[in-house]
């Protein structure tokens, strides 16, 4: 008898997402008497002065602010596909100018390699998925050999640690430490190539959610983890124009990251929220091309490329259920978004070779679509031994 509405007005009619009419239609189900424990939220919500307010306290009482999170591990990813394949064509470049008493096999065609990449992108908002703005620092080594003429068979172990700023820098920031494994392959024949990679990704997440309005604030984080996996296969055409040799290619990329299920800490507004994921396939079609310049012992090879990738999966990512911890208040779900589906990718570098056994190469790569801009660099060294 003591339990009362817990308010004056509905709040999933003030919703203006999908996301923030799930949350509000789960609040509108909680009765309980002034001294409960939800009283001070519902009562806060209930003192904003319109809808709009009211939306925007929704929004910031779902997980939304998490759900670019895998999608952070997917560009980890694919930094660490390009730069390998970057270094694949770099490899290709060196065999096909050799001289004749270069090794073509064997134990003598051993290559080592090291990169560190620097990383910078943002993300526009969209309906329940919060703008975001992120860097990254990484670094890989890898080792290589041709078991025969032509093949190129590898491995490389690399690290990369990515900090995000969400939703107007009203978050705190969120980071990402991510650790992979990467098999690599390539052979080519002279005029045609095959380049593949897959690797693995184990992510570390410490994510950080602020939740402020009128008469309420919870400072809120949680430290889940998450898998990931790669797979990536490219195969194009060499054509040899002088100086000039161009290579049109397709691809297939795959990607799947995960953030695992999260319980938060910090105040009345903390969720549980289950595992959700982001799971893409990409065709890609596109164009490299490089020169050799240069006589004796040092060689430039410049190179660019450009290519167009579409997203084969119309909703890559998946829903985002969640519950308040306290209890008493049902499951709500978010339901899946999109990004958008058609983008352009461009790459630029410049290699210094050495006595055909030493390589330096710098590149960036940017990856451009409606709700996206991503911008890397790297600087890769490679020595035959």
């Amino acid at each position: 008898m003591l339990a009362s509405p817990a308010s004056a007005q509905t709040y999933e009619a003030d919703a203006r997402s999908a996301g923030q009419a799930a949350i509000g239609a789960a609040l509108d189900t909680v009765r309980e008497p002034a001294g409960g424990v939800y009283r001070p939220l519902l009562n806060s919500l209930d003192a904003l002065p319109d809808a709009a307010a009211r939306a925007n306290a929704l929004g910031q009482l779902t997980p939304a602010a998490y759900r670019l999170m895998p999608r952070l591990s997917v560009q980890s990813m694919d930094a660490t596909d390009r730069d390998i394949r970057g270094y694949l064509a770099q490899r290709r470049e060196l065999a096909l100018d050799a001289s004749a008493n270069v090794p073509t096999s064997g134990d003598r065609t051993i290559n080592a390699m090291v990169s560190y990449g620097l990383k910078q992108g943002n993300y526009k908002a969209r309906l329940d998925r919060p703008r975001a703005n992120f860097d990254s620092r990484s670094i890989r080594a890898g080792f290589d050999v041709s078991l025969v003429p032509g093949l190129i068979v590898g491995t490389s172990i690399g690290i990369d640690g990515i900090d995000a700023n969400l939703d107007r820098g009203q978050q705190p920031r969120s980071t990402l430490f991510n650790a992979n494994i990467t098999p690599y392959a390539s052979y080519t024949n002279g005029r045609f190539y095959v380049d593949a990679t897959a690797g693995y990704t184990r992510s570390w997440y410490k994510l950080r959610r602020q939740v402020s309005f009128t008469g309420f604030g919870d400072r809120l984080q949680s430290g889940p983890n998450g898998d990931n996996a790669a797979a990536t296969a490219e195969a194009g055409g060499i054509i040899k124009l002088g100086v000039l040799r161009a290579q049109p290619f397709a691809g297939l990329h795959y990607r799947y990251a995960d953030l695992g299920g999260l319980v938060e800490s910090g105040g009345t507004a903390a969720l549980a929220v289950a595992r959700f994921k982001t799971e893409s396939v990409r065709s890609s079609l596109g164009l490299r091309a490089s020169a050799t310049l240069g006589q004796g012992a040092w060689k430039l090879r410049p190179s660019v490329e450009a290519q167009w990738q579409r997203e084969l999966r119309s909703r890559p990512e998946s829903r985002i259920e969640a519950v308040f911890l306290s209890g008493g208040i049902p499951i709500f779900t978010i339901p899946s978004t999109h990004y958008d589906r058609d983008g352009a990718v461009v790459g630029a570098g410049i290699s210094a070779v050495h006595g055909e056994r030493t390589a330096l190469r710098l590149s960036y790569s940017g990856e451009f679509a409606n709700d996206r801009r991503i911008h890397a660099f790297a600087v890769t060294a490679n020595h035959r031994f």
